[in-house]
């Protein structure tokens, strides 16, 4: 039988931001070729989102589905209460509640509960699963440990919630190094780097790459790849 994982993280594509997080949807579409895997996309939501279009991110994901179908995978997108301005502070407990009646209703469908950024997402599910009797993983990104974790208030909560994790899986070492420092066994620290899809990133015939993209065949280019 195949291992059933449930994934809960709020970065993830949805039908208002299709192009969100793409690492997570690739991986996590790997994943489901080795396991069954469902998704929990959380979206933030309060009390009369709506009038605050323009104002907060939260509004335009308001009319995101309740369910979709993302590269084969079954994406549910519950909402999770989140307060302005105050939301790092209580994310913990508010992403949680938010989430028991659904996972508690479910409790018996999954095998491990997988929480991709730390913060509340992952810290939420450790607490879930303990209430669950279900095992969890937190996999973190790098804000969300080394920003968001320097925050004193979070960085306590983190402190408390991610040591009980059955696994934590970081992206390098010296993150894997910041987890450690929160007070999470070694032992149950996995590094996997971030790998790339080689049938869509590969080498390819120069000249016609220059043709199709109407460069010039012979002089020399330099390229920037980046966000700022």
């Amino acid at each position: 039988l195949l291992l059933r994982v449930l994934v809960v993280t709020r970065i993830f594509p949805n039908a208002k931001e299709p192009l969100s997080s793409p690492f997570n949807r690739q991986q996590f579409k790997a994943l489901s070729q080795l396991a069954t895997v469902e998704v929990l996309a959380t979206i933030p939501w309060f009390p009369g989102v709506r009038r605050f279009a323009g104002k907060s991110p939260a509004a335009k994901l308001v009319d995101v589905p309740a369910t979709d179908h993302i590269d084969g995978m079954n994406v549910a997108h519950p909402r999770f209460l989140y307060v302005p301005r105050l939301g790092h502070a209580l994310g913990v407990p508010l992403y949680a509640a938010s989430l028991l009646p659904h996972l508690w209703r479910r409790r018996h469908d999954f095998d491990v509960i997988l929480g991709a950024w730390a913060y509340p997402d992952a810290a939420a599910i450790v607490a879930l699963g303990r209430a669950l009797g279900l095992p969890t993983v937190v996999k973190c990104h790098g804000s969300d440990i080394n920003v968001v974790g320097e925050r004193p208030s979070l960085r306590w909560q983190l402190g408390q919630l991610l040591p009980g994790a059955n696994r934590v899986v970081v992206v390098s070492r010296a993150l894997g190094d910041k987890v450690v420092a929160l007070g999470v066994d070694q032992a149950r620290v996995r590094v996997v780097y971030n790998g790339i899809d080689d049938q869509l990133f590969r080498p390819r015939d120069r000249a016609e790459a220059r043709r199709r993209l109407g460069l010039p065949p012979d002089k020399k280019l330099v390229l920037y790849v980046g966000r700022l």
